[in-house]
């Protein structure tokens, strides 16, 4: 897996987490457009409930005139397990309905790398974990993140709105962008800052990992900390429809 170059200094945040000491703010991330290396934080291809089957589909658009190959490389908790090449000619655009079992030629849940190898070949990256039932489709789009969006030591993101109660449940994962072992902690506070708990687990070496917030809370707010380089998420899930709404962990 390629390692995300982070531009941006680590930056030291005091808390609690809207703390009134002022301090220098890196640059805002911007929405992901074309690039040469992109990582898709999350995907699925995996059994649910009621014989439903979770799947991801992706599309890949090339947005040069040059051919060339891009290498996917799945991650689960143990590491990158998978990898594959495929070929986008020029201005092809590509979708693949289950890329983890078209492509990678796997199953399970993890985080997706896509890289072709040089900064001239670029391409944009649209992605939705989904899944068919009788009442028709569900889906959730799912953010991919490059540099920008890439957590540091010292420099967290937020994943806000979040609830754990009876009527929703949230999820939150992040996938390793670092050859190093780390530690992921997920800091809950309520709408008016309260502290409410903390959730935290190990990484492997461009490892994958998610974990459900046990706390409850209802449109808070969860800033996750990294001892290495990671892109993390939250999704927040209605408890009756199963419906998902993914949202990109933003660094500050």
């Amino acid at each position: 897996m390629k390692k995300l170059f982070v531009l941006a200094s680590a930056l030291m945040f005091a808390t609690p987490l809207l703390a009134a000491e002022a301090h220098v703010r890196s640059p805002a991330p911007l929405v992901v457009g074309a690039v040469s290396h992109v990582l898709l934080p999350t995907s699925a291809y995996l059994n649910g409930q009621y014989n439903s089957v979770y799947k991801t589909r992706i599309s890949i658009s090339n947005v040069t005139g040059y051919a060339y190959a891009i290498r996917a490389g799945f991650s689960k908790e143990t590491g990158e397990v998978a990898d594959r090449t495929f070929t986008m000619l020029a201005y092809e655009t590509r979708t693949w309905d289950n890329f983890l079992g078209e492509v990678l030629q796997t199953s399970g849940a993890g985080a997706i790398d896509f890289d072709s190898g040089d900064t001239a070949y670029r391409f944009i990256v649209s992605a939705q974990v989904y899944v068919d039932g009788p009442n028709g489709r569900f889906s959730t789009a799912v953010q991919s993140a490059d540099e920008a969006g890439t957590i540091v030591s010292g420099r967290p993101g937020y994943v806000i709105g979040i609830s754990a109660n009876g009527f929703d449940r949230t999820n939150f994962g992040c996938a390793s962008d670092s050859g190093l072992p780390q530690t992921i902690t997920g800091r809950v506070y309520s709408p008016s800052n309260t502290f409410l708990g903390e959730i935290s687990f190990d990484m492997n070496p461009w490892g994958w990992m998610q974990a459900s917030v046990n706390i409850g809370v209802t449109n808070g707010t969860m800033m996750i900390s990294s001892t290495q380089r990671a892109v993390c998420y939250g999704v927040v899930v209605d408890n009756v429809s199963n419906d998902g709404t993914f949202q990109l962990a933003v660094p500050d």
